[in-house]
């Protein structure tokens, strides 16, 4: 895993993150795209950290009026540097934000799969 987990502080673990995500939190993978169709987190909603850094709430609900309000955002990458950056962003503009300490890798770990393929879209 190398020295990208250890480089990065603080973050929450694949429990915690579970917990969240089951009191309306979202999961949101800030890799880019042929990251994300190799392998993601079920239910990760692809978001540009670009758009977070302007807009945190809509780079990840839109116009979504059933978004819960007070859910948690997620960030998650590879090794969680870019993800706690995104989080760090969303924190500082007033969202319920936090990172996946260890990404995608540490999701593997802890005995959790991943999905190949393209993100989900609206209709």
């Amino acid at each position: 895993m190398g020295w990208f987990r250890k480089s990065v502080e603080g973050g929450i673990g694949v429990e915690e993150a579970l917990g969240l995500l089951s009191k309306g939190g979202v999961l949101c993978d800030v890799r880019t795209l042929r990251e994300y169709e190799m392998g993601h987190c079920p239910g990760a909603l692809l978001v540009d950290p670009k758009a977070v850094n302007e807009d945190p709430w809509f780079a990840v609900h839109g116009d979504n009026p059933l978004a819960e309000p007070d859910g948690a955002m997620i960030f998650v990458c590879d090794t969680g540097l870019r993800s706690s950056m995104a989080a760090r962003s969303a924190k500082e503009k007033g969202c319920n934000a936090e990172f996946l300490a260890g990404g995608v890798l540490a999701w593997r770990e802890a005995g959790q799969f991943l999905l190949p393929g393209p993100p989900r879209t609206r209709r």
